[in-house]
């Protein structure tokens, strides 16, 4: 089993042509909602591929709670919650026509966390993906969960993103060395060397956009180009690729086609707009070879 803990996040979508300069304006050409948050999405992803999946966060007292939730349990992921605000998380994202996104964050319940996971309940997982929450507390709550998590046997993914990089290398760190993959953008690697973290992982995996990926553990490192599609709005990209990689990784292929699986999903999630536009499990099969 895989459990994800991280922020519920419901995307409100709008799509503009351009982005205004400051003081300007644009207009929104079209709306749309649906869930979002990066644990939630690749949970989501990992689901639909037939992978027994928990997923804990916390949500608040409205519809867009019954929403985010329901969209996991469809997918037979065992959602446990908190409600921690009388508002679940959101987020407004603006899309422009070459598909590059903006996100303004509204944490409400996503930052209080007040989550309790027992210790019986993680000798149930395998692995656990850490996501940032948008709360003070989140990189101390993840920490406790990675050390106690490591020492029942759990492997440990965590995608930092810039709310945990952004607290330099020697915070980052402190939880790094509990962690088995880390998955990093070349945004995110801006301020650090490979060295810095390929000496603290397991294995890490940066995500190059266009120009697909590589991974980097102990002195090997591997690459695998992008497909070339046409893209439509890169939101949920990197999570489509982790839950790609990840995938393949749990099959125990090897860390090349983990990569290409990886590209492989977030190229179809990309064509359409939102964070979960993931190809059925039978397709993504097909393209490992496995049927």
């Amino acid at each position: 089993m895989i459990a994800g803990i991280g922020p519920a996040l419901v995307d409100h979508i709008h799509r503009i042509e351009n982005y205004p300069p400051p003081g300007g304006h644009a207009v929104v050409k079209s709306s749309m909602v649906m869930p979002g948050g990066a644990a939630g999405n690749v949970i989501f992803g990992l689901s639909k591929f037939g992978v027994d999946c928990r997923f804990y966060t916390t949500v608040g007292e409205d519809d867009d709670a019954e929403l985010y939730i329901s969209s996991l349990e469809k997918n037979g992921v065992d959602v446990r919650y908190a409600v921690s605000h009388h508002e679940t998380g959101k987020c407004n994202i603006y899309v422009d026509e070459n598909g590059e996104r903006t996100f303004f964050v509204h944490p409400n319940a996503a930052g209080r966390i007040i989550l309790q996971i027992s210790d019986s309940e993680l000798e149930e997982i395998d692995y656990l993906y850490l996501d940032p929450f948008p709360a003070k507390e989140s990189f101390e709550f993840h920490l406790d969960i990675a050390r106690r998590g490591k020492r029942r046997g759990c492997g440990v993914i965590i995608n930092p993103g810039f709310p945990y990089t952004s607290l330099g290398l020697e915070t980052l760190s402190k939880i790094l060395v509990y962690c088995d993959i880390v998955f990093m953008s070349k945004d995110e690697m801006k301020n650090f060397s490979v060295k810095d973290l390929q000496n603290r992982v397991k294995l890490l995996v940066i995500t190059l956009g266009k120009d697909g990926s590589m991974a980097f553990a102990g002195e090997e490192e591997y690459y695998a180009k992008a497909f070339e599609i046409e893209v439509v709005d890169t939101t949920g990209a990197g999570d489509a690729f982790a839950a790609g990689f990840i995938y393949s990784y749990l099959k125990g292929l090897d860390i090349e086609t983990c990569l290409k699986s990886g590209n492989f999903v977030a190229s179809k999630n990309v064509q359409y707009f939102g964070a979960r536009n993931f190809p059925e499990k039978k397709e993504l099969d097909s393209f490992l070879g496995l049927i």
